[in-house]
Formats: C-alpha cells, sequence, structure tokens
C-alpha cells in the first residue's frame, strides 16, 4: 500500500527502535544486488540477514545519528507487538565524520556472529567486500550513510527520499559533506537528482559494480 509522506514525522532513532529497524532493513536489502548473494543461501537468507542487521543497527545506535520516519498517528515501541510492525515507514542508518562502523569492542563478537551465520567462504567474501567499499571512501571528513530502507508496506510514498532530504538539510547547515554506496543501480538517479555525484565505482567479485556517491553540503 502506498503511504503519503505528509502523514509521517522524521526524528533521530533510539534504541526502543531497534526491531522495527531490523524487520525494515532485513526486507529492504533482501534481494539487493550486493547483500542478498552476500546472504548465499537463499532458504536461510530471511534469518540469517535479520541477525546481521540486528548487530549493524545495534551498532550504529551508539551515535544519535540514524533517522526513521514514523507514521503519524502509529503505535509507539511500548504498544502491541502486531500493532508495531507498521510502525516506521523508513529508516536511515548515518555515521558521524571519522566514525567507524564497529567499535573496537565489538570486533570479536561481529567476527564471531559472520562466521557462525555464513560459514568460512561467504564471511571471507563479505570480509573482501568491505575492505574493497572502505578502500574507495573518501580520505575528507563526511557522514557516512551506510544503510537506507522502506518498509515493504510503505514503498511508493517517498518516504525513502523524503528521509533522506531532511538528513542532507541538517548536514548541509553544518556544512559536512555526505558519502553513501549505491547497492543497487535503480537508486543512482534519486541520488544524483539530490546533488550527489559519483566519487568512485567498485567492483566485486560477485559481478556487481556499484557506484560510490559524494555529495558536498549544498548542493
Amino acid at each position: 500500500m502506498k503511504n503519503d509522506a505528509s502523514t509521517t514525522a522524521i526524528r533521530r532513532a533510539n534504541t526502543a527502535d531497534l526491531d522495527e529497524m531490523t524487520r525494515i532493513l532485513t526486507s529492504a536489502f533482501l534481494d539487493d544486488p550486493v547483500w542478498g548473494p552476500s546472504f548465499p543461501d537463499r532458504a536461510t537468507r530471511p534469518q540469517v540477514a535479520s541477525q546481521y542487521w540486528r548487530f549493524m543497527v545495534g551498532e550504529a545506535l551508539r551515535f544519535p545519528e540514524a533517522r526513521v520516519l514514523d507514521a503519524v498517528g502509529a503505535p509507539s515501541a511500548s504498544d502491541e507487538p502486531d500493532a508495531e510492525m507498521a510502525r516506521l515507514r523508513a529508516v536511515s542508518v548515518w555515521y558521524p565524520p571519522g566514525a567507524d562502523e564497529l567499535s573496537d569492542e565489538a570486533h570479536p563478537a561481529y567476527d564471531a556472529l559472520v562466521a557462525k551465520l555464513l560459514g568460512p567462504e561467504a564471511a571471507a567474501a563479505l570480509d573482501r567486500a568491505g575492505a574493497q567499499f572502505a578502500e574507495a571512501r573518501p580520505s575528507t571528513p563526511h557522514a557516512y550513510l551506510t544503510l537506507l530502507g522502506v518498509a515493504p508496506e510503505a514503498r511508493g510514498g517517498g518516504h525513502g527520499m523524503a528521509l533522506l532530504r531532511a538528513a542532507l538539510a541538517e548536514y548541509d547547515a553544518a556544512g559536512i559533506p555526505t558519502y553513501l554506496e549505491s547497492s543497487n543501480p535503480v537508486n543512482d538517479l534519486r541520488y544524483e537528482k539530490l546533488g550527489y555525484r559519483v566519487h568512485a565505482v567498485v567492483e566485486l567479485e560477485s559481478g556487481a559494480r556499484v557506484n560510490t556517491y559524494l555529495r558536498e553540503p549544498g548542493n
């Protein structure tokens, strides 16, 4: 179903949003050209991806940068679980300039989780892809958008771009460049319309070719 972006409210994410953010990102990236093959067993992909995204969102919530788009009048995180499932329309996971996606303390737990979920071959492939993306990132300070996803029941309402535009307004006001990796080329034009310009092209072992984008403030 479609939802009018005017019926939503944007706010900073908090730990009470972890379950709902995980649900949305799992669905949004399930068949993504980059992230789908990262979890190669299609039968178990939803469960495996959910555990992975839950860990990564938990790490991101160390910072007050992630933003979510609520449905106005939707149930809060303290309401009934069934009602909570439709509480958020979109999520964006950001890191501030200079921040790493994993804290120093989280690296052992991350490595153990990935090994458990994926096995040695797929875990090594994910690590190599991560190294390629890390190498492509700009050396100059920037806010990093790692994930942007829309709830499956809310797609087609412009929520993802509304959430992104709101974040860009804040970073523009602070004079902070922003950076992202477009894991699905169908989104490239959307980013370019918001002022993003291709920074690098990452060619992965899977055959996926990913444009990375940098946007200077005010573009």
